[in-house]
C-alpha cells in the first residue's frame, strides 16, 4: 500500500472530469476562486457521455419538463457568450432542430406552434407543413412524416472540444487538474467533509467539495451518507461517413432516435435508453434498431450502411426522477452536488458551472434551484 501524503490545503476539490465538472471549475474560475483542484479517475478528461455524444445544444421545448426550462434558457446564452470568448474553438453552430411529425399529428403540432411560436415563455419554434419540411430537409421520409415543429434557436458543439477548452482555461487560473486518481474515502466532522483520501496517496483538505461524478456520483455520494439516486443508462452512437453530402441540414429528433451532421461528411445516428449498469459493451440490437428507426426518418441512409466510421456506448447520469440534482444536501454543510443531467449534461454545463459556483462563492444563486435540490430524494426531508 503507497504510504499517504498530505496535499496543500484546496477552496475547492471537485470530483469528476466530465463536462459538468470542467465547467464548474471554470466558472469558479471566472469569480477569481482559483485554489481548486479537479480530481477524475480515469487517465483522460471528458471520457464518457461528455465525450462521446453528437453534441446537440436544445433549446427550450415543449415536450421538456417545466422545471428545466430556466435552465435551458440561460445556458443556451451562456453558451453564445463562450463561442465568441478567445481561446473557445468548439464547432459551435445554430442549425436549429427539427421534430417530425406523422399526419395524425398535425392539428397537434398546429397548436403547439400557435401556442408557443411568438417566444412565449422564452420558447421559439415554428410548424412545417409537409412541403416546407422537405424544403428544409430534403432527404426526409415525406412516407411516415407530413409536417414537424421547428426549434431555430438549437444549436450544436463539439463537447470534446469544449472541455478542452474549459480544462485550458482553469488550467490557466492556476487550478490543479488530476487525472487517473479517484476518491476512496472521506473524513466527516460535525458535518463536514474534512479530509479527502485519493487513491494515489493523498490526503486532501478541502474547504468544499463538489461531487459531479456522473453515473458514478451515487457511490460517492454513499460514501458521504447522502446516497442519490443516480443510474447509468446506456445509449448507442453510430458515426457515418456521407461522403461529403449533406444530409440532414438540423437535427432530427425522433422519440428514441436522432439523426445530426456534425461535420462536413459524418453523420451521427445515437440515442437509446438501456439500464444495464455500468456495461459499455456495443449491443448489436441496439445498433440494428437505431439503424431501422434512422432510415425510416432519412431513407438515404440505407445505402450508407457499409460507411460507418465506428459505433460506441456511453453511460449517462439518469436521477430516479428525471431532473438533475444540484446543491448542497442539510446533511453535509460543505458539499455540492451536480449531477443527473441524463441526456442534457453537455446542454445543461454552463448553467451547471455558473450556478454552482454562485452557490460556493455567494451562498445562493441567481435561478431557484430548490426543485433540484439533492435533499427531495431524503425521506425526513
Amino acid at each position: 500500500m503507497a504510504s499517504r501524503t498530505s496535499s496543500p490545503k484546496v477552496d475547492a476539490l471537485i470530483i469528476g472530469g466530465g463536462i459538468i465538472g470542467l465547467a464548474i471549475a471554470y466558472y469558479l474560475g471566472k469569480r477569481n476562486f482559483c485554489n481548486v483542484e479537479l480530481i477524475e479517475r480515469e487517465s483522460e478528461l471528458t471520457v464518457h457521455a461528455s465525450g462521446h455524444n453528437a453534441g446537440g445544444l436544445s433549446g427550450i421545448h415543449v415536450s421538456q419538463r417545466r422545471e428545466l426550462w430556466p435552465l435551458i434558457g440561460e445556458s443556451q446564452k451562456l453558451y453564445r457568450e463562450l463561442s465568441e470568448s478567445s481561446g473557445f474553438e468548439f464547432d459551435f453552430a445554430r442549425r436549429g432542430t427539427i421534430v417530425p411529425g406523422t399526419a395524425n399529428e398535425e392539428t397537434e403540432f398546429e397548436e403547439t406552434a400557435r401556442k408557443y411560436g411568438d417566444e412565449n415563455e422564452g420558447i421559439q419554434l415554428r410548424f412545417l407543413n409537409k412541403q416546407e419540411l422537405q424544403r428544409k430537409e430534403p432527404y426526409i421520409s415525406t412516407d411516415r412524416f407530413s409536417c414537424a415543429l421547428y426549434y431555430p434557436l438549437d444549436a450544436q458543439g463539439n463537447s470534446k472540444k469544449l472541455g478542452e477548452c474549459l480544462a485550458k482555461s482553469c488550467l490557466q487560473k492556476g487550478m490543479k487538474i488530476t487525472t487517473a486518481s479517484g476518491v476512496t474515502g472521506f473524513e466527516i466532522s460535525r458535518g463536514r467533509v474534512v479530509k479527502v483520501l485519493t487513491s494515489d496517496g493523498r490526503t486532501l483538505t478541502p474547504d468544499v467539495v463538489v461531487v459531479a461524478a456522473g453515473p458514478w456520483s451515487r457511490e460517492v455520494s454513499a460514501a458521504l451518507g447522502v446516497e442519490l439516486p443516480v443510474s447509468p443508462v446506456k445509449g448507442h452512437l453510430i458515426s457515418v461517413d456521407t461522403g461529403g453530402l449533406k444530409l440532414v441540414n438540423s437535427f432530427i429528433s425522433g422519440s428514441m432516435y436522432y439523426v445530426l451532421q456534425n461535420s462536413a461528411s459524418a453523420v451521427v445516428i445515437g440515442g437509446g435508453e438501456d439500464s444495464s449498469g455500468f456495461d459499455t459493451q456495443i449491443d448489436p440490437v441496439r445498433i440494428d434498431e437505431a439503424w431501422a428507426d434512422a432510415i425510416s426518418m432519412v431513407p438515404k441512409l440505407d445505402v450508407m450502411k457499409e460507411s460507418v466510421v465506428s459505433s460506441t456506448a456511453c453511460l449517462r447520469p439518469h436521477a430516479s426522477d428525471g431532473l438533475p440534482i444540484l446543491g448542497k444536501s442539510k446533511r453535509l454543510d460543505n458539499v455540492f452536488f451536480a449531477s443527473g443531467h441524463f441526456r442534457n449534461g453537455f446542454g445543461l454545463a454552463p448553467v451547471t458551472g455558473k450556478l454552482i459556483s454562485q452557490l460556493i462563492v455567494d451562498g445562493t444563486s441567481e435561478i431557484d434551484l430548490s426543485a433540484f435540490s439533492p435533499d427531495r430524494f431524503l425521506s425526513n426531508s
